[in-house]
């Protein structure tokens, strides 16, 4: 635990980690009152807050580092077990499908990208199978396709943009845990 605050200070002498965070609390506030508009109940908005809060930091740390902690995924998959449970507590008709959603989001989300992983032969990172496992838990079998689309299609934007401007190059790897975020962050947004 003393070793996290103490990542977390060092991150926070950094202005555009303190930017970075303000536009997180912000956009949290505004995820908030549209998940209200759409009438998530108080235990799935918590869960999507959780998610987008712990997919800030996997996306700030994969940009700087190239990779995804496992501590975090291991983390976030244990919280969602509880919330699966609390789920099914509060709601004794649904918990098996949201158990059945959750574990079959998990099985879509790391599967596609377990398979992109030997189909670009490592250019797809396990840590970003791993990452989209984790989402699908959470997101569930119906919202896991969307993420996952919306995740590659801001990266290829992104990788586009980047090799017209030419910052990258066509070969260079970059990152994905970023697009996987706003690819996330689109689908809770557009009530998918």
């Amino acid at each position: 635990m003393e070793k996290n605050i103490s990542w977390f200070k060092e991150q926070w002498t950094d202005k555009k980690f303190r930017i970075c965070m303000v536009v997180v609390l912000a956009s949290g506030i505004g995820l908030t009152a549209i998940f209200s508009v759409f009438s998530y109940n108080i235990l799935k908005i918590l869960r999507y807050l959780i998610l987008y809060a712990a997919l800030f930091l996997t996306a700030w740390i994969d940009q700087g580092n190239k990779r995804i902690p496992n501590k975090i995924l291991k983390v976030l998959l244990g919280i969602r077990g509880i919330l699966i449970i609390l789920e099914w507590l509060v709601f004794p008709k649904l918990g098996l499908a949201v158990l059945i959603s959750a574990l079959s989001g998990m099985l879509l989300g790391g599967g596609m990208f377990l398979f992109a992983h030997f189909l670009t032969k490592g250019g797809v990172g396990m840590g970003d199978v791993k990452l989209l496992a984790v989402i699908g838990a959470y997101m569930g079998s119906g919202s896991i396709m969307a993420a996952a689309f919306l995740s590659v299609a801001a990266s290829a934007f992104y990788s586009i943009v980047m090799l017209l401007l030419k910052k990258i190059k066509l070969k260079e790897e970059i990152p994905f845990a970023p697009f996987i975020f706003i690819g996330t962050v689109l689908t809770m947004a557009l009530g998918m």
